[in-house]
């Protein structure tokens, strides 16, 4: 048992805490209702009606009119004077309040995903027939007055103004502090934008659109895209959010999509990029390249439409977007008859034609019918990620990718009284992601050149959801409640064709001797040291049902106590029935079983209670905000594919023995011998395939990882349309997924002795913050959003769940792991803002600054690289700021006889650097024409990274910080290593964002 088991966590107390939270939660909830603090893909409105004195007027008649469609809701003041509406959809809204005696009062609203909106009506006596009219800006306080939940809003105007590099608006959720880019982790897709919440690494957030789950439940991450004209906005909850989502530890990112109105709307609109309006990046070899530039372009070309199928009644919207770009891979050829390696471009064509469509039908007052398809098809082409320690790829190496994503969902809201509502909701989903190389054959894996095909391909994925929904609102006195279920059906299947094809490990670039004695040196010549494939070379890896549940319930009620203090009240229970491969613990190989201790369970005890409050000013310019919560990830099912997959049995492996065991005394083949026409005919080396890719077990305890959250804030209006926000964050995780070693077993499959990796919920993760913001809503020509966030995020591994990396230097102390995250950026700051200019200009900058990441130090060991054992996890860049003081550790772990094995490790350049700043202003410019009243024309230009900043960054977790990290000795001075701590990639790749500097051109037509 590690010594991380240890950690003062008590899980015990914690469980108990659940059933005393559970009890309170009973006594406070005499009827089980619950609330709508974080509602997903609407918006809750409520507030109070009083008299000229203050008091409260009962029985107010309050109508919410929708401007968009015309559709309208009735409440009626209770007792206490309070009003609700429940499941608005997010949009501006006409709030009429009559009462007998007193001169109505009409305000327009603009309600936000999300939001739970208190407005205050006060009546004044009738003295003639005169409506009061409430100044929109002023009827929905700047501030949050009745939840704890830290979030924030993209809008429309955001989604609509600011310069996106790629246009994928999730991109837009780093406006909100303590998000940051997750370090890739997914393979299968192009593109993606994954985001990292509150220090954790990415699988674990949740995406949700138009209430409906929208995650990719095998390796992480979103599943469907959609067109950013088609997102009309956008909420991104990084801390309290209430118990009426889950699934997630981290975030959750709620999205609303565009619908129809009473009147006929669209646009259309092309972006342009091109290589010739663009810098290349600062690490681009031009040598290496031959003098040649990558190439690129890009075009996008969106539209939508939408409007009455029959006013006042049935509405539609539909959008589509198209993605056509061309990018190029740098890759060698090997030209035998020279012996020569020369590099060139490969082409990475990528298309990305996306869609959704969206319909509303108010079928009586009462009755609402939503529908909503998507649907995206990505084609792309892009180099592979070769094993092999070569330093560049060949053409042949490139893989085609295809995804194929598409979903439907439909809602019926009833209402049952102006205080009660049901919303029922279904939904499907479906994912099919297939790999394969661009031409089929063999790896070629060279010292200088990975060439031919790769052997982890072809591979298909496929995932399945089918979900349902339904959820109850409703108002009691003085509590707003929500109460409902969850149930999804997730299947999953794999068909993998690693090995298949198989590699050979050449030692040598080119044939330099006449082995095979036929009087020509040619690549049938050539030596190489094994051969590997799969024992069954026509059978792929199968794994099919990898198939879960997921129940969830929960109940939530915000109580008004007071007037200017709410409590937040809320518990889920959440289970999934097969993530830890429960339902097929009856095929485990035999021969691990002794490694597996008592009896394996699904997850049941995921209670997770959350308590918040809120309490505010009399006018609402101020409010104090805080809480604590339980909330629990999922667990990938990519965890069950590794049990079921590398189990010793389901992928055999062959090792042979390669052409350069097999020469006799003058330097020729002897009969029998493998050569490059015939590679696989060796002598099977024995227990050498258990190795390749060893054994992973779940741990029979493993559960759900568990996040507690603490909150505690404020918000201060301290101008008119300027908003303060300050939060203090302490997130503390347990039961995260570590693989850990745990010795080696005999597999008689193989014919030796097999590493075993237990697959556990061994490791915790901290973070701190301190998230501040300032906002000016749309006003005087002018928005601005300011976001600062001051952080230290912790954890036991550079990987999110799946352990695709080195494993734990001492398997029974994990505490040797705890370190900074591989993405840690300890200072972040964006601006962004919006000006209208005179002449139909407009402006629109957007400016991320962030403190450099850690950078983890390594040393090539004899299965790969690994981290140095004396020096702490990412310590370059934390532990470590200069090449003299990393030097000064080296010498002294050299003086003590060396690290693991004895290895002498070599001594870097005094300039060698662990981290970059990055800093990135982007800018858009754009005129609008006015061809006639109802259409417009709008021209636009915008920069990317305008000032054309390194901005050096990682991609994957392997070497985040974007600098060579690994301490590789000189050929020539094996007790140096120059290379350690140089740059090899930008941020955002060639082309992304905080690339290097680069243009683009667009036009937007609406009408």
């Amino acid at each position: 048992m590690s010594r991380l088991r240890s950690i003062p966590v008590h899980v015990s107390s914690i469980r108990c805490s659940v059933l005393i939270t559970v009890t309170i939660l009973s006594s406070l909830l005499p009827l089980s209702v619950v609330s709508g603090a974080q509602e997903l893909g609407t918006a809750v409105l409520n507030g109070d009606v009083t008299d000229p004195q203050g008091a409260v007027v009962i029985g107010a008649h309050v109508i919410a009119r929708s401007l968009a469609t015309g559709v309208q809701r009735t409440s009626v003041t209770n007792h206490v004077g309070l009003f609700a509406f429940n499941n608005l959809a997010p949009g501006p809204y006409e709030v009429r309040v009559e009462a007998a005696g007193f001169a109505p009062v009409t305000a327009t609203v603009r309600l936000e995903v999300g939001q739970q909106a208190s407005l205050k009506f006060p009546l004044t006596i009738e003295q003639e027939k005169t409506t009061i009219v409430i100044d929109d800006r002023d009827s929905i306080p700047l501030i949050n007055t009745v939840t704890s939940v830290v979030d924030g809003v993209i809008n429309a105007q955001q989604i609509d103004n600011l310069p996106l590099n790629g246009r994928n608006f999730l991109e837009l959720a780093l406006l909100i502090p303590g998000n940051t880019i997750a370090p890739n982790f997914d393979p299968t897709k192009s593109s993606t934008v994954v985001i990292s919440s509150a220090g954790q690494l990415g699988r674990g957030g949740n995406v949700s659109i138009d209430g409906m789950d929208n995650n990719d439940d095998v390796v992480g991450g979103m599943l469907v895209n959609i067109p950013q004209d088609g997102v009309q906005e956008f909420q991104i909850a990084t801390n309290r959010f209430s118990a009426e989502v889950g699934r997630s530890g981290s975030s959750v990112v709620n999205v609303v999509t565009k619908s129809g109105s009473n009147i006929l709307h669209g646009s259309a609109s092309f972006y342009e990029r091109d290589k010739v309006l663009q810098a290349l990046p600062a690490t681009f070899n031009t040598s290496a390249a031959a003098g040649e530039t990558p190439p690129f372009r890009r075009q996008q070309y969106a539209g939508t439409l939408g409007g009455p199928l029959v006013k006042d009644k049935a509405w539609w919207f539909g959008a589509f977007e198209y993605r056509d770009e061309l990018g190029g891979v740098l890759v060698g050829r090997r030209d035998p008859a020279s012996q020569t390696i020369t590099n060139s471009f490969a082409f990475t064509p990528l298309t990305d034609p996306m869609g959704t469509v969206r319909g509303d039908w108010q079928i009586t007052s009462n009755d609402l019918l939503a529908m909503h398809y998507s649907i995206e098809r990505q084609s792309v082409t892009g180099g592979a990620s070769f094993l092999s320690g070569a330093p560049i790829g060949s053409a042949s190496e490139r893989q085609d990718a295809r995804n194929n994503f598409q979903t439907f969902q439909t809602s019926w809201t009833r209402v049952l009284s102006p205080t009660l509502l049901n919303r029922a909701s279904f939904s499907f989903n479906n994912f099919i992601n297939s790999t394969n190389p661009v031409a089929p054959g063999i790896e070629l894996d060279f010292p200088s050149i990975a060439d031919g095909a790769s052997y982890r391909v072809p591979q298909q994925t496929r995932q399945k959801r089918l979900q349902w929904d339904d959820g109850v609102d409703w108002t009691h006195g003085q509590h707003n409640l929500r109460f409902g279920g969850q149930v999804q059906h997730i299947g999953a299947d794999f068909n993998l064709g690693v090995f298949q094809g198989g590699a050979i490990e050449f030692i040598q670039d080119f044939a330099d001797f006449d082995h095979n004695n036929d009087g020509v040196t040619n690549d049938q010549d050539l030596l190489f040291a094994v051969t590997i494939r799969s024992g069954k070379p026509s059978v792929p890896l199968l794994i099919p049902d990898a198939n879960n549940n997921h129940f969830a319930t929960y109940v939530q009620d915000d109580w008004r106590v007071h007037p200017q203090f709410t409590l937040n009240l809320g518990l889920r229970y959440e289970l999934d029935t097969d993530v830890n491969n429960v339902g097929h613990y009856n095929q485990i190989n035999p021969i691990l079983l002794p490694l597996l201790h008592g009896n394996r369970h699904k997850d049941t005890n995921n209670f997770g209670p959350r308590v918040g409050f809120n309490w505010a000013t009399r006018g609402g310019q101020l409010s104090l905000h805080g809480g604590y919560g339980i909330y629990y990830d999922r667990v990938t099912l990519e965890i069950v594919s590794l049990e079921r997959g590398l189990d010793g049995r389901a992928l055999p492996i062959e090792v042979r023995l390669g052409s350069a065991n097999y020469l006799d005394s003058n330097g020729h083949f002897v009969p029998g011998a493998p050569t490059f026409s015939d590679p696989f005919t060796g002598f099977i080396i024995p227990g050498a395939g258990g190795t390749s890719e060893g054994i992973n077990i779940i741990d029979n305890n493993m559960q759900n990882p568990m996040v507690q959250q603490f909150n505690l804030g404020v918000q201060y209006q301290f101008a008119k349309n300027w908003v303060v926000r300050a939060d203090g964050i302490h997130n503390l995780g347990t039961h995260f997924i570590i693989g850990v070693p745990q010795g080696a077993v005999f597999n008689p499959d193989s014919g030796g002795p097999v590493t075993v990796t237990s697959l556990q919920s061994s490791a915790n993760t901290h973070y701190d913050a301190l998230w501040l913001t300032v906002d000016h809503r749309f006003a005087q020509r002018m928005q601005f959003h300011g976001a600062y966030t001051l952080s230290k995020a912790l954890n036991y591994a550079n990987y999110d769940q799946i352990p695709f990396g080195y494993p734990p230097v001492d398997p029974n102390d994990l505490h040797r792991e705890y370190g900074p995250t591989p993405n840690d950026q300890r200072h972040r700051l964006v601006l962004q803002g919006v000006l209208d200019l005179p002449f139909g200009l407009r402006m629109s900058p957007l400016w991320t600054y962030g403190s450099g990441v850690p950078m983890d130090i390594l040393f090539p060991g004899p299965n790969g690289n690994a981290r140095v054992p004396e020096l702490a996890r990412n310590a370059g860049g934390r532990q470590f700021h200069t090449g003299a003081e990393l030097n000064a550790a080296i010498a002294n772990i050299n003086a003590n006889g060396g690290t693991a094995n004895g290895v002498q490790l070599p001594l870097v350049s005094s300039n060698a650097r662990f981290n970059d700043t990055f800093n990135s202003l982007d800018l858009r410019f754009s005129k609008e024409f006015h061809l006639t009243e109802r259409f417009t024309l709008q021209a636009l230009a915008e920069a990317f990274n305008l000032f054309n900043k390194a901005n050096i960054l990682g991609v994957n977790n392997a070497d985040y910080s974007g600098f060579f990290n690994v301490l590789v000795p000189d050929k020539t001075d094996p007790t140096h290593s120059a290379r350690f701590g140089t740059p090899v990639s930008t941020a955002g790749g060639v082309f992304g964002s905080g690339g290097p500097r680069a243009f683009q051109l667009g036009a937007k037509l609406t009408f």
